[in-house]
């Protein structure tokens, strides 16, 4: 499969005006480290470098909810079904917190720049809370399992006992952290018992230093579970887990290993078209095979590779359309790709200072009423005329935000950017 070396440089803006941000959020006084839409892209959770989260309403653009989730900077932050959101700190762990519709009411909206040493205001349940490795400056990746996938990967002995959970609340996942000891390696944890289920030890035939950035994907050929990890020395690899032995440990096999870049790798994310897209310190934007029929013979090559010429693109992240991708860059600019051509489509210039991260909106909602939905009322509770038409326009802006193709970024200067492009 050869790899295809293309310039970058150039965008197919032609001559349009400059894009604009539909809003920015103020209210963090460290950097923005970590972002992700939630509840049918109700909400939009920030997290900074100082441990600091906010949940920002995507509809009347102000908090529903503030509180100091770790001692150190977050590395990450992601939705575990509709109402609990998993933080990873700087300080070594790993959190879960209830964030339910009716909880907002009662917890804390003072934003971290209006905080006071003497003012204590409500968080979220912590539901769970387990220490893991977070010197590689790696944030986890989570795979949430369904009754069909847990049955099969977590095979006896194997087996992870299972906690009661709330009905609807949620699945149970797997959760992968790079290993405290082994640098290369990667620890993979059950959730919600909270027990480590595997390492991946690093390949000590390729020194590739430390873990920095992990993705999840599924097999759906041979229902198998694979992980893909980008590392210090620029290397990206993939590895399967093997069908299972009841009576033995989990084996997993490296479908492709390739060293694509010359810098740390920064930013790796999964399409469903069977490739995954990496970027690094480097100016490379690299689309690789996700199982390549090349790697027994050594000729494992990657898809594509273009020298965009802007180094230190991190974050990258796919939408869930499989159609664009996007990044966030060292010098404060956003860029959007498409994923088939990995052509640069857009580059969005607000932030002044270095950003950090870049996240989409779900194109794809899920069936069920999001948290921040609206009900209709039966006729028999009709409203008067003028408060119902209350209720219709906020049913209106509510299905409208939730209907919008947001892409978020934060960065160095502590604002988060919403824009509304393709």
């Amino acid at each position: 499969m050869a790899s295809q070396i293309e310039d970058g440089g150039q965008n197919s803006h032609g001559n349009l005006p400059p894009a604009t941000p539909a809003y920015v959020f103020r209210g963090h006084t460290s950097a923005v480290n970590a972002l992700h839409f939630f509840s049918n892209n109700a909400y939009l959770a920030s997290a900074d470098a100082d441990g600091w989260i906010v949940v920002w309403s995507l509809v009347t653009r102000r908090p529903n909810a503030v509180w100091r989730a770790h001692q150190g900077g977050i590395l990450g932050i992601k939705n575990w079904g509709e109402t609990t959101l998993i933080t990873h700190g700087r300080d070594h762990a790993l959190r879960v917190w209830q964030l339910r519709e009716k909880d907002f009411e009662s917890l804390g909206k003072i934003l971290p720049a209006q905080q006071r040493p003497d003012r204590v205001e409500n968080e979220p349940w912590l539901l769970h809370s387990m220490p893991v490795n977070a010197l590689n400056f790696c944030a986890f990746a989570m795979h949430e399992l369904t009754s069909e996938d847990s049955d099969r990967l977590l095979a006896e002995p194997f087996n992870v006992p299972m906690v009661d959970l709330p009905t609807g609340a949620y699945n149970p996942a797997l959760v992968g952290c790079p290993n405290a000891i082994d640098s290369g390696g990667i620890d993979l944890f059950h959730l919600p018992s909270e027990r480590r289920v595997c390492q991946l030890k690093a390949d000590q035939s390729v020194k590739t230093g430390m873990v920095m950035v992990l993705a999840f994907s599924f097999d759906q050929r041979c229902k198998q579970l694979v992980v893909v990890s980008g590392y210090e020395d620029g290397h990206v690899i993939v590895q399967r887990r093997l069908p299972p032995d009841p009576q033995g440990p989990w084996l997993w096999e490296k479908i492709y290993i390739y060293r694509a870049h010359i810098q740390p790798v920064l930013g790796l994310d999964v399409s469903s078209d069977r490739s995954f897209l990496s970027s690094s310190a480097d100016a490379l934007l690299v689309k690789h095979p996700l199982a390549s029929t090349d790697f027994m013979t050594g000729s494992a090559e990657p898809v594509r590779t273009v020298n965009t010429k802007h180094a230190g693109q991190q974050g990258l992240v796919v939408r869930d359309d499989d159609k664009i991708f996007a990044t966030a860059g060292w010098d404060a600019r956003l860029r959007v790709y498409s994923v088939k051509t990995m052509q640069e489509l857009a580059v969005l210039k607000w932030h002044k200072e270095g950003c950090h991260c870049v996240t989409f909106a779900a194109t794809i909602l899920r069936t069920q009423p999001s948290a921040g939905a609206e009900v209709s009322l039966p006729a028999s509770q009709a409203l008067k005329p003028a408060t119902s038409a209350l209720v219709q326009i906020k049913h209106n802006r509510t299905n409208k935000s939730q209907h919008t193709h947001w892409l978020a970024a934060g960065g160095k200067d502590g604002k988060v950017t919403l824009w509304d492009i393709y």
